[in-house]
């Protein structure tokens, strides 16, 4: 018994994904390639914002191959970031938000480095 209902039930899935239409599974595709390339946009201004900001300040620091900041010149020693946070700072005017600039944390071995800018990512 239980090896007819295994049966009829594959049949029917089968069925089903035989007759679901071709451009449902291009919808979903081309969804999953608008979603990774916004994804890859904005982690591109957010590396690229990283870099402005501490060339502004005249920080030195190292990049990787993908542009994200690996090393930052603190002194004499150079610190490994093993995460960065971009954390915007806003004030509330007429019903919205304004962003007037951003507090920034580099994550290092042992330490938080905090650095704020008025600088904007766009």
């Amino acid at each position: 018994m239980k090896g007819r209902v295994l049966v009829l039930s594959a049949i029917i899935f089968l069925a089903a994904f035989a007759a679901a239409p071709p451009w449902a599974f291009t919808e979903t595709y081309g969804q999953l390639r608008a979603l990774k390339r916004r994804a890859a946009t904005v982690t591109r201004q957010k590396n690229d914002f990283v870099a402005r900001v501490l060339h502004s300040y005249n920080i030195p620091y190292q990049l990787t191959e993908q542009g994200v900041v690996a090393r930052l010149r603190i002194g004499t020693d150079w610190l490994d970031v093993s995460r960065i946070e971009i954390v915007p700072l806003v004030r509330e005017v007429e019903y919205a938000l304004q962003v007037m600039g951003h507090e920034i944390f580099f994550y290092t071995e042992g330490e938080i480095l905090h650095l704020v800018s008025a600088l904007t990512i766009r």
